[in-house]
Order: structure tokens, then C-alpha cells, then sequence
């Protein structure tokens, strides 16, 4: 009863060998894949790092957005116009609806932030003069919606 001589295993001799390198192959490659640059990591990483600006100038424009409702409301308190008016209570729902994420707020905060120059041109150019908001809300959203990632 000699000892027996142990055969030399190569990765592709058996099949439990071959198992244990694929699977190794399979965990190590994304990493690896993305040690060289695979245009699929990248792009999946340059997406992510869009979605991080979206969000940092979706944040802004719902700020600017609240702010110009809250500007709405105080300059309807300071003229004595009617509380009960419809467009006092939803001059803050398209802030809310930006910083909310919801469908379609890109489109509600550019009819929200340019309607004053539809209904008084003249009017709304000489406040964008001193009060220039507006224009810059109006800008964030339409660059919101012209780049909006759809899946």
C-alpha cells in the first residue's frame, strides 16, 4: 500500500475546477471590466452622475419656483385681493411638484415661471429687469425636460 501520487490539476481538467474559475470570472469581471474602461461601466457611471446634476438643479428650480409663489402671495396680500382666488392657491403647487419629482413638473414650472410674459409682456419685461427669476426657473426647466432620461 504505497502512497498514491496526486495527479496535477489543471482549471479545465475537471468540471468542478472549471465551475470554481467561471465563477471567479463572474465576480471579478465587472470590476475588472471597469479597471479598463468598458463603455458600459462608464456610460452607466456618467448616468449616474447626470441623474446627480438633475437632481441638484431640480432641487434649485423648485426653490425658485416656491420662492416666486411665496412672491405671489405676498404681493396679493399687500394689493387686498381676494383670498379665494384659484391662482393664489396653486401659485405654490409647481415648487412642490419639482421638488417632489413628478411627472410632467418640468413642463408645469415653465408655464409657471413664464406666464406673466403671455399675459403682460411690457409688465413682465420691466419686472424681470429687477426680479430676473423667472427667467432663470424658466431656463432650469426647460434644460430639465430637453434632457429628461426616459426608460
Amino acid at each position: 500500500s504505497s502512497p498514491q501520487p496526486v495527479p496535477i490539476i489543471s482549471p479545465t481538467s475537471t468540471p468542478d475546477c472549471r465551475s470554481h474559475v467561471e465563477a471567479r470570472e463572474r465576480e471579478e469581471g465587472p470590476a475588472l471590466l471597469a479597471r479598463l474602461g468598458d463603455p458600459r461601466i462608464v456610460k452607466r457611471w456618467d448616468l449616474r452622475r447626470a441623474a446627480g446634476h438633475a437632481r441638484r438643479l431640480a432641487n434649485i428650480a423648485g426653490a425658485l419656483l416656491l420662492a416666486e409663489g411665496a412672491r405671489v402671495l405676498a404681493k396679493a396680500e399687500l394689493c387686498n385681493l381676494s383670498a379665494g382666488s384659484a391662482s393664489l392657491g396653486l401659485s405654490m403647487l409647481p415648487g412642490v411638484m419639482m421638488l417632489d419629482r413628478m411627472p410632467h413638473a418640468g413642463i408645469v414650472g415653465i408655464v409657471a415661471s413664464l406666464h406673466g410674459f403671455v399675459l403682460a409682456p411690457s409688465k413682465a419685461l420691466d419686472n424681470a429687469k429687477a426680479w430676473p427669476w423667472p427667467l432663470v426657473t424658466a431656463g432650469i426647466c426647460a434644460y430639465l425636460v430637453s434632457t429628461k432620461q426616459r426608460s
